[in-house]
């Protein structure tokens, strides 16, 4: 019992030890370290003594100090060079510096505060003062500890949730994308589609863009946008949708009213998405000669998003079988759209050219079951 009491006492007076404020002190003078010793014990703060400046700056990083106390005039490097560094050491920065001098002179003041020092004190040293301003920078460094600590803990919960919001926003973003895939392939079922085209529309589409140097978020928005141009089918009749053979002029008219109908589900959205995918749904069949619909856009007045989806849907359209067609291969599919390729912006069918491998190996990779049982050739 006597052991375990003795225990606890050396223990608290251990943890007392620890917690007691701890002041450096540099200075070449042995009475005044002396001085410095006595005061420093009286107040009940820990000191470390040392006798020059270079040995402060040494040490202060290991005994972490809740002050440090310096003269000026000592031999090798005086205090005002001993505060600069301190101050500009991130380990030390952040401990007050109250320099001790004999220099009465308005420019060493200011200099001792331009190298970063909290207090200055003149020689000889009063005790009262001396006492006082050491109170009141252990107040100082006290108050800076708290809000170094609570930054730290604020940058920690701030870390926290950020994650938790980029967690909770991509989670929300693949429900987001997942619903409109699943929208656009209930619009795509009615013509037979598959959602493999769906996919592929996307991933060409991204390829062109990222080759014609669009920005990421271009990239992204096309990427996610694509796959609704047909979205307007869901409105066309099944008589004229799903007909087997080729369509009248009538029937060729309302098809055409897909573009359209797709445009105005979509329209008025907050998302750059949805303001991308009414952009493409609207302006997927215009043609770089003007002979497109539905507003007969010309050059550069189609959207860059319609004009890339216009190139990529046709290679897709031509490679796949429909009720109406066969598929055909990669290379007479390229041969197609190069008899026609004045119906394309130049710049994009060139990307088109130098992108054919890729086409290639997407639509390959992404196939259906049907699809894959088609007979198609690569």
């Amino acid at each position: 019992m006597e052991k375990n009491r003795e225990d606890i006492l050396h223990k608290a007076a251990d943890a007392a030890e620890k917690s007691k404020p701890r002041v450096l002190v540099a200075d070449d003078d042995k009475f005044m370290l002396a001085v410095y010793a006595d005061l420093i014990k009286e107040a009940g703060y820990d000191c470390l003594l040392v006798n020059n400046g270079l040995e402060a700056i040494e040490k202060a990083p290991k005994y972490r100090p809740d002050i440090i106390i310096t003269d000026v005039l000592m031999p090798g490097m005086d205090g005002f060079e001993v505060t600069r560094r301190l101050k500009a050491d991130p380990l030390t920065l952040h401990i007050p510096v109250l320099i001790v001098t004999s220099l009465l002179d308005r420019a060493s003041k200011v200099k001792g505060l331009e190298c970063g020092a909290d207090e200055l004190l003149n020689k000889p040293v009063d005790e009262t003062e001396f006492n006082v301003r050491v109170k009141n920078l252990l107040k100082v460094k006290k108050f800076e500890d708290y809000l170094l600590e609570h930054g730290a803990t604020l940058e920690h919960e701030v870390e926290s949730k950020t994650l938790q919001l980029e967690k909770a926003f991509e989670k929300i973003k693949y429900g987001y994308t997942e619903t409109v895939y699943r929208l656009t392939l209930a619009a795509e079922y009615r013509d037979k589609e598959t959602g493999g085209h769906i996919k592929r529309i996307s991933l060409y589409s991204q390829l062109l863009a990222r080759y014609l140097g669009l920005t990421e978020s271009q990239v992204e928005a096309i990427f996610f946008a694509s796959p609704m141009h047909d979205v307007g089918k869901i409105g066309i009749p099944d008589a004229v949708l799903l007909k087997q053979g080729r369509l009248t002029p009538e029937e060729m008219d309302i098809m055409k009213t897909h573009t359209t109908i797709g445009a105005g589900i979509l329209r008025d959205s907050d998302s750059e998405i949805l303001k991308a995918a009414q952009e493409v749904a609207l302006t997927h069949h215009e043609s770089w000669d003007g002979k497109g619909y539905p507003q007969g856009l010309k050059g550069e007045d189609i959207p860059m998003t319609g004009r890339i989806v216009h190139i990529v849907d046709i290679y897709d359209a031509l490679r796949s079988k429909r009720p109406y067609k066969a598929a055909i291969d990669h290379a007479a599919a390229c041969g197609m759209i190069a008899e026609e390729k004045d119906r394309h912006d130049p710049v994009i069918y060139k990307a088109f050219e130098n992108c054919a491998d890729e086409f290639r190996r997407l639509f390959d990779e992404n196939r259906d079951g049907e699809e894959r049982h088609d007979g198609a050739a690569v």
